[in-house]
């Protein structure tokens, strides 16, 4: 934006100081061009100089030495004014001349403060000093040096408006790049956050994980946290890290701050300071540190509180908003996996089922909900006795390919897909190869092992992995957990295209399939992130981070559906 807006200011500029240049030489023509024809060459070069600047300016994509030329073309015809002030005799319209290019300089976007006073103050001490040379009347010198002076300052007041509001400029789009990172951060923490936190039962637990997802949201010095469960009205830390609570010599959750989070239900923002002895005795407030308060509630009880602090700059808005939904999203998570290990003990009492007499009828899925192990899958729990579900030829092709795949699928956890996964990207990097990642989630997954239990979820996200297993170049293509409801595909050799195309692909036969459980028939929908190595990808890292953003946009797109990030 600060090179289009350059660019533009740049092509007015010397724009003006040409018609100003023609202008002058026409001036000099008419009074002095056959005596002394200097001045009027001067003002014919500079103005055609500006326009070859401007044609520079216009048509070039980059804005090559930008402040030089600016500053050299109005060298040029600021020179020309004292020069025809030292060749011919002085004339009123010598001053009005350098007024005007005194204001031109001021207006400049590129050229600084400091540059525009030194030169505009210089030369008009040379443009008097030409006076003096001349033997201009003394009743003119203090009247022109008046006029003269005024014009400096007002091209140095009009180059310190301009120059603020560069730097406003400035300053507000790195606000706003901050602002979307910190935004985008936050996207990617909530996503993270249902792969880290699902099947902890432990609140405290809980509550001290919360800290590393914070952190790439917040910027913050200190923290301290607790769990309001079993303690009294003065709660205790469970935690502290950091020399800014650690002095804490009182309660560190008033009375007053426990009644205000628990009405609010929002986090709150304070600046802490201690009072000193100064000068004399006197007391004063010293500044310690800004503080921020998150509470973190179980529907309406307040179960927590996360304080975090810092000396560098007040928390903001996003500061508070963020918190709040990322301590909310921990709360949904925790509600989640208790809900699940209650339903998990109340079937532990079996009951009757009728099982078929054949035992290939029978399917057996063993999975870890752990991303931290890898997971196997002894049988897909996939059936297709149905044919009006899906149609007869992708039944036939599926159950051709069926059979050359393994009977016994691994699916790596993340961390030992990562680790085999960032050497296949040095490798493609190196070699100059194609490389792309699938970031794969199964949608609805977590409403259905809330409703019908784990076995139930398991088994379908099972037969999905079956079926991207038997589609996968099995030497090349590397599947991994990500998150409890996701897995990726790293399928080195392969286009960010052919990538898409495949996704598509297992999108749409995984839209049209069903899933045969002790529930009833299911169906699920995928939503896909895609991205490649690029030149400028950086590391594995960003590219994962790139195919991860690509899903998040897919669900924020009503999910089932294949998103690219470039």
């Amino acid at each position: 934006m600060q090179e289009r807006g350059g660019r533009n200011s740049s092509v007015l500029a010397f724009g003006a100081l040409m018609l100003l240049c023609l202008v002058y030489a026409y001036l000099e023509m008419r009074a002095f061009g056959h005596d002394v024809p200097i001045p009027m060459y001067g003002y014919f070069l500079a103005a055609l100089l500006a326009f070859a600047n401007l044609l520079l300016s216009w048509f070039s994509s980059q804005l090559h030495y930008l402040g030089m030329r600016l500053v050299g073309n109005g060298l040029l015809a600021m020179g020309t004014v004292v020069g025809a002030v030292f060749l011919q005799k002085y004339s009123a319209y010598h001053a009005i001349e350098f007024v005007l290019l005194a204001i031109w300089f001021g207006s400049l976007v590129q050229v600084r403060l400091l540059i525009t006073f030194a030169i505009n103050a210089v030369l008009a001490i040379a443009f008097i000093g030409a006076m003096y040379a001349k033997d201009v009347s003394d009743f003119w010198i203090p009247l022109v040096t008046i006029l003269l002076a005024s014009a400096v300052l007002l091209g140095t007041y009009i180059a310190y408006l301009t120059e603020r509001g560069r730097r406003r400029l400035f300053l507000q789009t790195e606000i706003n790049r901050s602002m979307t990172n910190r935004q985008e951060l936050w996207a990617f923490t909530l996503i993270d956050l249902d792969m880290a936190l699902s099947g902890i039962l432990n609140f405290k637990e809980l509550i001290g994980l919360l800290k590393k997802h914070l952190e790439p949201v917040i910027e913050f010095d200190s923290y301290v946290l607790t769990s309001l469960e079993g303690q009294g009205p003065k709660p205790v830390a469970d935690k502290v890290e950091g020399a800014l609570f650690e002095n804490d010599d009182k309660t560190i959750w008033s009375e007053e701050l426990l009644g205000k989070l628990t009405q609010t239900r929002q986090a709150t923002v304070s600046a802490e300071h201690e009072t000193v002895r100064g000068f004399l005795g006197m007391k004063k407030q010293r500044f310690i540190s800004y503080r921020l308060d998150v509470p973190i509630f179980n529907d309406a009880r307040l179960m927590g509180i996360i304080s975090l602090r810092r000396e560098s700059q007040p928390f903001d808005d996003l500061d508070m908003i963020a918190s709040v939904s990322i301590a909310a999203q921990a709360m949904l998570i925790f509600k989640r996996s208790t809900r699940s290990s209650a339903k998990a003990v109340e079937r532990t009492i079996p009951e009757p089922v009728i099982r078929p007499k054949k035992a290939e009828d029978s399917t057996t899925t063993t999975i870890s909900s752990s991303e931290s192990r890898d997971m196997e899958v002894t049988d897909h729990g996939f059936t297709q006795s149905d044919q009006t579900l899906v149609p007869k030829d992708v039944i036939t092709k599926f159950k051709k390919e069926e059979e050359t795949v393994k009977k016994t699928i691994t699916l790596m956890s993340r961390e030992n897909a990562d680790k085999i996964a960032v050497d296949r990207y040095r490798t493609a990097a190196v070699e100059g190869e194609p490389l792309s990642i699938l970031i794969i989630e199964v949608d609805g997954l977590s409403k259905l092992r809330e409703q019908d239990g784990d076995q139930v979820a398991y088994k379908v996200f099972a037969a999905i992995v079956k079926y991207i297993f038997s589609k996968v170049d099995k030497d090349k293509d590397i599947l991994g957990r990500y998150g409890q409801n996701g897995l990726s595909v790293l399928m080195p050799k392969v286009d960010m295209n052919a990538a898409e195309r495949f996704a598509e692909m297992i999108r749409q036969f995984v839209a049209n399939a069903r899933y045969k459980t002790a529930y009833g028939e299911k169906s699920a929908t995928l939503s896909i992130g895609v991205a490649a190595i690029t030149d400028d990808t950086g590391d594995y890292g960003s590219m994962v981070k790139r195919a991860d953003m690509a899903l998040f946009v897919a669900k924020k797109n009503g999910r089932n559906c294949v998103k690219v990030r470039l």
